[in-house]
């Protein structure tokens, strides 16, 4: 029997749960299928309803976790198959390459050099980011990642590039390492904290997202809200960058909707009424 758990999803509550679990003396196996855990908390300006810092909440959390002898975390990493029963489970997984190894010191000099320009997801697609980039700064893994997908050097663009690779003063970009590999791991018991994804707006065409550019999602208007976020923490309109003189908060888009999710989602209230007070500060 193995005392190992494996935790699946590295957002907050996976966090929480690995930390607690290595606290208490546990081998805990984190699996994050992006590049670095945290998950949306770490893209949000103040929580509900005490309008702390989230970052300041959660940084922490992250580095203890990089740092713990009793948490083994495997990013750019998704679960294939779980066999087994309670108590002896084995888990298959698929990690994706990073290109990058652990000696990468972000000093940031492969950033510039590359000539991909993408939408940056962290900043809810409102800055632009590199093929070889960093989440965000509190990041864990810290390393540099390359978005393969995207990248000059690999199929289907068959354009050698390596300009990142020879910035590298360490020389940690390593376009040999395999693009994917196979690992499996023994665990007594499996926590799912798998988070959720946003609603597409642009599939309720009445609310005008994706056609006129001053309609926001709550997370591109939390961007707009974060110091940290693509406009310093000033709330613009995106056609011109000016103050808007007022705004509407539309709730429940795609939820208590027999087309898409016929439940309530229970914290939309709560993350508008936080947005309304940080937009009147």
């Amino acid at each position: 029997m193995s005392d190992s758990v494996l935790v699946i999803g590295g957002g907050i509550a996976g966090v929480q749960a690995a930390l607690d679990l290595a606290e208490a003396g546990a081998k805990v196996i984190l699996v994050e299928k992006g590049p670095s855990i945290g998950g949306k908390m770490a893209a949000l300006d103040k929580n509900f309803p005490t309008l702390d810092c989230s970052v300041c909440i959660e940084a922490p959390k992250l580095s203890e976790v990089g740092e713990h002898p009793n948490i083994e975390v495997l990013n750019n990493a998704e679960v294939v198959e779980v066999e087994g029963e309670p108590g002896a489970f084995l888990v298959t997984l698929r990690q994706r390459a990073g290109f990058v190894t652990s000696e990468c010191t972000r000093c940031g000099e492969c950033e510039p050099v590359c000539p991909v320009v993408l939408p940056n997801e962290f900043d809810a697609g409102m800055a632009s980011r590199k093929a070889v980039y960093t989440p965000f700064p509190q990041a864990v893994p810290g390393a540099y990642v390359v978005d393969i997908d995207h990248c000059l050097n690999e199929p289907p663009n068959y354009w050698p590039c390596h300009r990142c690779a020879e910035a590298c003063p360490p020389q940690c970009i390593d376009f040999s390492i395999p693009l994917e590999k196979r690992l499996r791991r023994e665990a007594s018991a499996v926590i799912v904290t798998t988070g959720f994804d946003n609603m597409d707006p642009a599939l309720l065409r009445q609310y005008g997202y994706g056609a006129h550019p001053d309609v926001l999602t709550a997370m591109e208007f939390e961007r707009l809200l974060t110091s940290a976020g693509p406009t310093g923490g000033e709330i613009v309109r995106p056609s011109d960058g000016r103050h808007p003189e007022s705004i509407v908060f539309v709730l429940c888009v795609g939820s208590r909707d027999r087309r898409f999710y016929r439940y309530c989602s229970r914290f939309c209230c709560m993350y508008s009424i936080k947005e309304v007070f940080q937009a009147l500060d």
